[in-house]
């Protein structure tokens, strides 16, 4: 038997890689508007920013999502810094070689012009629990909210918080079964009640969930018994 040949690969034109590449300028102008969000960006550039971003996530093909999603990926890794104060000791020793003013010079713009704001990486959860029409943004915070969670600290309770209420206003399916099972296991009431906040948003909005009615009313009593759940410090299974 002849073995059947292999597809060829699509060739990607010229047009298309300048296409993407104009994307991703886009997508790094409007995240540079609100990572520096308030510090060095007003509120309507800001406002401005997230709405092209959500246009270019809902107008782009998969490979733009993704390319999208990645980048605000990168952009939130950068809550990291947040434990770092940015020193003249701290810049030489990253870069031992500069001299003296340019690590001056280096200090006085991160004071002044800093891109790891709370506000400025709250405002990107909230935008990708506003994404539509994919699990992926679901995941993307989750990915976060569990990399948070080994680190405790209020920075990371913040960044939590506005992320279970991202997944509160999500409409992914991954969101709520992520949020059924935080309820189940967190010993924090804190988090737990954070937790409730989001699924009350969700009992509100189950019907746009494509599932049949009998699983939807399970899912509706579910979220009932947990929210109507004093807590007590113990699992909840």
């Amino acid at each position: 038997m002849k073995k059947k040949k292999a597809k060829a690969k699509k060739k990607v034109t010229k047009k298309e890689k300048e296409t993407v590449a104009s994307v991703v300028k886009d997508i790094e102008k409007a995240l540079f508007s609100i990572k520096f969000y308030p510090v060095a960006v007003d509120e309507n550039s800001k406002d401005e920013a997230v709405e092209k971003l959500i246009k270019v996530y809902n107008r782009g093909n998969e490979t733009v999502r993704q390319l999208l999603l990645y980048m605000i990926h990168e952009t939130m890794a950068e809550s990291a810094n947040l434990r770092i104060m940015h020193t003249y000791e701290y810049f030489k020793m990253k870069n031992p070689t500069l001299d003296s003013a340019q690590l001056r010079m280096n200090v006085y713009r991160t004071m002044f012009n800093y891109n790891t704001s709370m506000e400025g990486i709250i405002e990107l959860i909230r935008m990708l629990g506003d994404l539509r029409g994919s699990d992926d943004a679901a995941k993307l915070l989750t990915y976060h909210f569990s990399f948070l969670s080994t680190h405790e600290n209020e920075s990371t309770h913040m960044l939590r918080a506005a992320i279970l209420e991202a997944l509160g206003n999500s409409d992914s399916r991954y969101a709520l079964n992520a949020l059924l099972e935080y309820s189940k296991y967190t010993d924090n009431e804190r988090t737990f009640q954070r937790i409730v906040s989001a699924l009350v948003q969700w009992e509100d909005k189950l019907d746009i969930l494509k599932v049949e009615e009998a699983e939807r009313e399970k899912l509706r009593a579910k979220i009932r018994e947990i929210t109507t759940r004093e807590f007590s410090g113990r699992h909840y299974g």
